[in-house]
């Protein structure tokens, strides 16, 4: 059940006796006292300037109908600001309106996203324990989700599709030559299973230039709209950019940009740094196809950049340059520190 945020005013205000209280200080007085609409006005400024807790207490209020008339769709708008910032008890409330369809589309994967979101926490203090564990049951209770798996030289495709219809396909592994030849395959099956305009999420370390453009060529042709939460460079940032949508997700999303290579020599690539290679034209050919608008500038980006160093590109830059159509949660990290991810 949802609550309000106090964050033990009690006690601190046993302990200090400020000499001046302050807007926030002012409306959890107010709320004691059960003024919910002088709450609201207090906090509302705050909520505005980017207060995560003032946001969450402002959601409280619209859900509860406290000093204003009930509106979910405030109290959702109000929660998703605070869950952005990584207030966990909000990202557990957003997961919760999605599941219940309070406030927003009823959307069990946008649900199901939000309740894996807070068990990523890394957080260890009392409160994300209890909300980890009604993540955990939320989650337990949401429908199962329908995995089909292509295997290829190199890595897998990994179909799933919720009991609602939302549809990802997962890339993990290198681009190899064989990973284009079974997309048919996965795009079969993806159809199959009743997928509409399925998101391409990339999970792939890179490989072969070629067989990544003609990846890319074929989910811009099949409709697919791509997505990562981690770097993708080389192939892996071509066949991104090969998506009719790109979204860069969390604070770790970035694209990967370098020339082409031609094979190793003592250890490291070989660079093909000639914009007149074969290569380089077969790069330029697909960006003018994919990124018309910025095409030039992202190849003289990759190569200026050696194949043996990259240039990363994440954020408003990967938006301008067309790399990206959109980024979301930027400023949250996803995934947790590194050691605790890898346990």
């Amino acid at each position: 059940m949802t609550h309000f945020r106090a964050i033990a005013w009690c006690i601190l205000l046993l302990l200090t006796v400020p000499a001046t209280a302050g807007p926030y200080e002012e409306g959890i007085e107010a709320y004691d006292r059960k003024d919910y609409a002088t709450a609201l006005k207090l906090w509302l400024p705050l909520a505005e300037q980017g207060s995560a807790t003032a946001q969450f207490n402002i959601a409280v209020l619209y859900e509860k109908g406290l000093g204003v008339a009930q509106d979910m769709s405030e109290a959702a708008r109000w929660y998703r600001k605070a869950a952005e910032q990584g207030d966990i008890e909000a990202q557990y409330d957003v997961g919760r309106l999605y599941e219940t369809g309070s406030g927003v589309a009823k959307d069990v994967d946008e649900a199901r996203r939000w309740f894996t979101r807070v068990l990523a926490s890394p957080q260890r203090d009392e409160t994300t324990a209890k909300m980890k564990e009604r993540a955990r049951a939320r989650l337990a209770s949401l429908p199962a989700v329908e995995e089909d798996v292509v295997p290829y030289d190199g890595g897998r495709f990994v179909v799933v599709r919720s009991a609602q219809g939302g549809c990802v396909v997962a890339l993990q592994g290198a681009v190899t030559r064989d990973t284009s030849s079974v997309f048919g395959n996965v795009i079969e099956r993806s159809r199959a299973a009743g997928c509409d305009s399925p998101w391409l999420l990339l999970e792939s370390p890179g490989g072969l230039l070629d067989d990544g453009i003609e990846l890319g060529q074929a989910i811009r042709r099949a409709g697919f709209r791509t997505i990562t939460r981690y770097s993708c460079a080389s192939a892996c940032a071509l066949i991104f950019l090969g998506g009719t949508e790109r979204v860069l997700v969390g604070s770790r999303a970035r694209i990967g940009l370098h020339q082409p290579a031609r094979g190793l020599s003592g250890g490291k690539s070989r660079c093909d740094a000639t914009t007149f290679s074969s290569a380089a034209r077969h790069m330029a050919v697909y960006l003018e196809s994919v990124i018309p608008s910025q095409a030039e500038p992202v190849l003289k980006l990759s190569m200026e950049t050696s194949c043996n160093d990259i240039t990363w590109i994440a954020g408003k830059r990967a938006v301008d340059l067309a790399i990206a159509t959109k980024v979301e949660s930027e400023n949250v990290d996803i995934y947790g520190p590194a050691a605790r991810r890898a346990k």
